[in-house]
């Protein structure tokens, strides 16, 4: 699972605006895409957020003192009327700030005191903020009962099991495996037997020997063709008699909600 997170840096300084941008630019993750929006007018930035579409995983660093007729603790108030759980970073030349923020309940993860000297510190701060936000986004993951870690290698994969449509030994491939998911292909190092046994999900019917096959995502069934036809109109051609054990585990998942 890779989550795409949009981050928007509002301060009115426009050379420490851009240390910031860079060091978010040149941060790595495994698991989040990080889009830097366009918005970073901090004198409009106030008439923008009614129009933004804000996920749990964006991320606001906000100036406190934009030096306008608002400051950041303004624009974090509007922004917690359309998403209470985005995390908001304050960005601050005085430590003595952070008691109206706590006050406020904004809920920030933190603030962050501006050293205009040293970018070391601000380089450090930002990759911590970014790992925390992560940290608790997979925290949240793995309380998700349709959320499931594969492991390809030494690397964590998150993928919620009501994306996938089907899991497929591939032939010929020793011990390779394919997630196909409504956004993605993903081939994982692992043996499909394993994999059946950490998935606990009713809808994911695992009782073939090289499909996992997601029920609830299954559009059509062609006996004829010895077709399934999933969401988004992608098709796996498995033949005839698999088709038979399908229907008959569709048939007791319904018969069993």
């Amino acid at each position: 699972m890779t989550h795409t997170t949009t981050i928007y840096v509002v301060e009115d300084d426009n050379l420490y605006r851009k240390r910031i941008i860079h060091y978010i630019e040149n941060y790595h993750s495994n698991t989040f895409n990080y889009n830097l929006s366009p918005l970073d007018n901090h004198l409009l930035f106030m008439e923008d957020i009614p129009t933004l579409t804000i996920s749990d995983n964006d991320i606001f660093f906000l100036d406190i003192d934009l030096k306008t007729q608002y400051s950041g603790i303004d624009l974090a108030k509007q922004i917690r009327k359309i998403n209470t759980k985005c995390t908001i970073i304050f960005l601050t030349s005085f430590e003595d700030k952070a008691i109206s923020i706590i006050n406020s309940d904004i809920f920030p993860l933190g603030y962050l005191v501006k050293n205009p000297v040293d970018s070391t510190e601000l380089k450090a701060t930002i990759e911590t903020v970014l790992m925390k936000v992560e940290s608790l986004t997979k925290s949240a993951w793995r309380q998700d009962q349709d959320i499931t870690t594969f492991m390809n290698g030494y690397e964590s994969i998150y993928i919620n099991c009501k994306e996938i449509l089907y899991i497929e030994s591939l032939k010929g491939l020793k011990s390779r495996v394919l997630i196909k998911t409504l956004s993605e292909e993903l081939i994982i190092e692992g043996k499909i037997g394993k994999i059946k046994n950490n998935l606990k999900q009713p809808y994911l019917f695992s009782s073939l020997q090289s499909y996992i096959i997601n029920l609830e995502n299954i559009s059509t069934i062609n006996r004829k063709n010895g077709t399934i036809t999933f969401a988004g109109d992608q098709d796996l051609f498995v033949g005839t008699r698999i088709i038979d054990k399908v229907k008959k585990g569709l048939q007791e998942y319904h018969y069993v909600r």
